[in-house]
């Protein structure tokens, strides 16, 4: 009868130990090496990003970055494009991953001169529309739902 309690109170010491240095381990204090002081050459700004205008293989615009997607692990997935229809008024969103823009760097350091992508307008048109998350949308309930 001892023995399987020895045993359980053995196991259980043994699976909480790495818990228990998680939460033992003191905090470290920030370093200026955790922190990054200026943007390195050949990187974008978000805010050169956003704004921008998408250019097919015909050089033709065909919509214009309205955000960027950013995936749990810190890379940015995609960029939102305001896909244009008639008279150049957005039509719908899409996402388009970020791997197939092929952005060309103005003369400034960190400058866009023209981004392009390999998707005619006509294409882009027929991607699936993208849907921003909807947190927390209100919840309406019927007149027979309401509490007195």
């Amino acid at each position: 009868m001892l023995k399987p309690i020895v045993t359980a109170a053995a196991l259980i010491a043994v699976l909480a130990m790495p818990a228990l240095a998680q939460t033992s381990s003191p905090s470290k204090a920030p370093s200026p090496q955790d922190f990054i002081a200026s943007k390195d050459a050949g990187g974008w700004r978000g805010t050169k990003l956003i704004g921008s205008s998408i250019y097919g293989p015909d050089n033709t615009s065909v919509g214009e970055i309205t955000d960027v997607l950013v995936g749990d692990d810190g890379k940015v997935r995609a960029v939102v494009v305001g896909v244009s229809g008639l008279l150049g008024v957005t039509d719908k969103d899409i996402a388009i991953p970020f791997a197939a823009l092929d952005i060309k760097p103005g003369l400034a350091q960190g400058s866009i001169d023209k981004i392009s992508v390999s998707y005619s307008k006509e294409q882009l048109k027929d991607a699936p529309r993208f849907a921003f998350e909807q947190l927390g949308s209100p919840q309406t309930t019927g007149a027979g739902n309401a509490r007195h």
